[in-house]
């Protein structure tokens, strides 16, 4: 029998959904503001391969924050609900956009990704999905850990969003050093540009799970609003909480990669011979030991 409450939740269901769905089309139809291309060129004309991947990240970042957003007891009203995910939507769409400025002007900065996915190569392609959906884990994460009145939840996703991207440079600097170290001094992210697919789906095998260990550093610190010195101290203690578990998550991903892949020369399948099976491989290490760090410190 559904009475007048089932009724109220599923409708809350079908609010949060409806703007789910319209959050996610504004994303495709948006593509000019967000991406700096159009669209429907890239998918349909040009068929790239490379805008198809990153749209894609796009969209599960989008899905990823308003799952954050639309979690727990729904509002009091209607208006309130609405409002809130409403909020949550437009910050996450906003900081996506930034970070994808981030990402093509501070973490890659040696050539444009924007240039190289309208160029079609996939390696950037993937490594720009990656990035957007580390980004919507990290988002998540976030909106999970803020607590209090709406617009200081949304101050406390904006301040961590910009403290993650510290550990989203750091592991694209560790990546290139390890790149560079393996091959006598060459550019990690000349080979990238150059479309080794194998290395960009193995870096976001990477970012994946240290967004995913990353996010988990609100379960290692409690929440404080507010802007005085409390809070500011919590958000250094989840930076602090968040490199150390990407460390963990490098120290024990790396160690499974060897177990697994014993007796496969991975610099030689993966760098030279731009092997996706095996760069998969470690990205999938990668990605289930940050699922694991996340369950077990969420």
């Amino acid at each position: 029998m559904i009475d007048g409450l089932s009724l109220w939740l599923w409708g809350m269901v079908a609010l949060n959904l409806a703007v789910a769905v319209a959050a996610m089309c504004a994303l495709r139809y948006g593509a000019g503001l967000l991406f700096g291309v159009d669209s429907r060129d890239e998918l349909a004309e040009k068929d790239n391969l490379a805008f198809g991947l990153a749209l894609t990240g796009g969209v599960v970042a989008v899905a990823l924050v308003l799952a954050a957003a639309t979690s727990g007891e729904p509002a009091v009203d209607v208006a309130s609900e609405l409002g809130a995910v409403a909020a949550y939507a437009v910050l996450g769409l906003v900081l996506l956009k930034v970070g994808i400025w981030l990402n093509d002007a501070v973490v890659f900065h040696k050539f444009s990704l924007k240039s190289a996915i309208q160029a079609e190569t996939t390696a950037a392609g993937t490594v720009q999905a990656a990035n957007l959906i580390a980004l919507g884990v990290l988002i998540n994460g976030a909106i999970y850990w803020a607590e209090g009145d709406l617009a200081q939840a949304l101050i406390s996703v904006a301040v961590t969003f910009l403290l993650a991207q510290i550990v989203v440079l750091g592991v694209t600097r560790i990546r290139a050093a390890i790149f560079a170290r393996r091959h006598e001094g060459q550019r990690w992210q000349a080979a990238i540009e150059g479309g080794n697919t194998a290395l960009g789906v193995r870096y976001a095998g990477h970012l994946i799970g240290t967004a995913l260990a990353a996010s988990s550093a609100g379960g290692m610190v409690a929440y404080v609003a507010g802007v005085e010195s409390a809070a500011w101290l919590a958000y250094v203690a989840w930076f602090v909480w968040a490199v150390v578990l990407a460390a963990v998550l490098f120290i024990l991903s790396v160690l499974a990669q060897r177990l697994i892949l014993h007796g496969i020369d991975v610099v030689e399948e993966v760098d030279r011979q731009r092997n996706i099976g095996v760069a998969g491989i470690e990205a999938a290490v990668f990605v289930g030991v940050g699922l694991v760090v996340r369950a077990a410190v969420g």
